[in-house]
């Protein structure tokens, strides 16, 4: 919904949905009944339930294993081998936080010019 409705939001992630909004779509998730008609209408509090879902993760996306790899490969000045070092660290994710990132990655400005297989 967000990638069909929401891109041409704006400040999709910054604006913050009403809190009786998002505390009532997370519950809905939570119950996996979600009125998809109703949270079209509103487009910031499911950028705000996403947001929330990756707060509260028990684990960082990016994980806490791999976490002095981000850093080390950010860290690298020369471009193409900071992009490498970086694509070395996505492929020792897991699976799920794999996926997760290349579904965040498409609300990036210019996601188009990513490709992660």
């Amino acid at each position: 919904m967000l990638l069909e409705c929401g891109m041409q939001e704006e400040g999709l992630f910054r604006v913050a949905p009403s809190a009786s909004k998002l505390k009532k779509l997370k519950a809905a998730l939570d119950c996996c009944v979600v009125d998809v008609q109703e949270c079209s209408a509103d487009p910031h509090a499911i950028a705000g339930a996403l947001k929330s879902y990756l707060r509260e993760l028990p684990e960082p996306l990016m994980t806490f294993e791999l976490y002095d790899e981000w850093i080390q490969a950010s860290n690298i000045q020369e471009q193409d081998m900071r992009l490498q070092a970086l694509w070395n660290a996505c492929e020792k994710l897991p699976k799920a936080n794999y996926n997760n990132i290349r579904y965040l990655i498409k609300f990036y400005p210019n996601s188009q010019n990513i490709k992660m297989s």
